[in-house]
């Protein structure tokens, strides 16, 4: 018995660890990322209306752009909506979406076209077609936010998945909130179905649900540090502060962390992140594409806090990486991380 016990111990420490960053950049051109996306062997960041992409090779940056404005190649920012970048490997394109616009640009930031979108939809391509989020009504008559497809003249093929997130005039926001992250690779959707614990649903071309990934997990409680956290960057955020008697009649919390804070689907994998902490680490599973469990390690991912909700992170040819803001020295750094399969598996 004692020397099974010693063996689990073992197995658990090779299993589930704490990855090391690597410092590979300072990127002195970043001020306020709002996120990061790598892709088309590049990296791209937000930064209010303007993008910036550094090749993957180096870390130097290729290319700074984009205004905020309504008009030609420029970017409408809203308070409660964020531009949102996603390179796409399958054409080695960009897509931008920003309040009621999608443009498209080459890897390296030269404009190729640009059409209008419903405004505070996300859209997103898929092969030939887009996936999007739009608002639509659930059982109970409430405004939510849906995960769609939507064709090549961005109208609606079918809805994938209806999250339990309220907008427009019932917004409400239960913190944390369930994810309905929907990423796609090659020629599969895979949705987050946070609301119904840890269980991702996958689509294919068509909208027909193939299949569900379920797995158990542990709920831990939050915390009241958790939410005065929420509180403090509602009343404190420049832009917010000035909707904070409108929205704390809004704000509630949730007594449990929810299963998924996000996913990604990349290299044949998908990594899945909890909530779980380890040295304010955030737990990431790594699984193959049908949900069986290839190892568990911890990540230096930033918390998610109001509604600075756009990942500074991202996964690429099994490598982690990462935005960390150097306090003391005033700047952005970017870390990577080597992800390598287990050799006890």
């Amino acid at each position: 018995m004692k020397k099974m016990i010693v063996f689990i111990i073992i197995m658990t420490g090779l299993l589930v660890t704490s990855l090391p960053a690597k410092k590979v950049a300072t990127l002195n051109e970043i001020l306020k990322p709002d996120m990061l996306a790598v892709g088309n062997n590049r990296i791209y960041i937000t930064e209010g209306a303007a993008v910036s992409i550094y090749s993957l090779k180096d870390f130097h940056l290729v290319k700074k752009f984009g205004k905020e404005g309504e008009g030609p190649r420029e970017f409408k920012i809203i308070p409660f909506s964020k531009m949102i970048v996603h390179p796409y490997n399958n054409d080695g394109k960009v897509y931008i979406s920003s309040f009621a616009k999608l443009s498209v640009y080459s890897g390296d930031g030269e404009f190729i076209k640009e059409s209008k979108i419903t405004p505070f939809a996300v859209f997103r391509p898929f092969q030939d077609i887009f996936l999007a989020t739009d608002s639509t009504s659930d059982k109970k008559g409430e405004t939510v936010v849906a995960v769609n497809l939507y064709n090549e003249k961005f109208e609606k093929i079918k809805e994938l998945y209806v999250s339990d997130m309220q907008v427009g005039e019932s917004l409400a926001l239960n913190f944390p909130v369930n994810s309905f992250a929907f990423p796609s690779y090659r020629d599969r959707v895979y949705v987050a179905a946070g609301k119904e614990g840890m269980a991702i649903d996958v689509f294919d071309k068509k909208g027909t649900k193939l299949y569900r990934i379920n797995k158990d997990y542990k709920p831990t409680k939050v915390t009241e540090a958790y939410k005065n956290k929420i509180l403090d960057w509602f009343k404190h955020d420049p832009i917010y502060k000035d909707f904070w008697d409108f929205m704390k009649k809004r704000i509630s919390f949730k007594t449990y962390f929810p299963a998924i804070l996000r996913i990604f689907v990349t290299d044949n994998r998908i990594y899945l992140l909890t909530y779980n902490k380890q040295d304010e680490n955030s737990e990431c599973i790594v699984m193959d594409l049908h949900g069986n469990e290839e190892q568990r390690i911890f990540l230096p991912c930033r918390e998610i806090i109001g509604m600075d909700y756009l990942p500074k992170y991202d996964f690429y040819n099994r490598t982690f990486y990462s935005l960390l803001e150097n306090e003391e020295d005033e700047v952005w750094e970017l870390h990577m991380i080597e992800i390598k399969r287990e050799k006890s598996k």
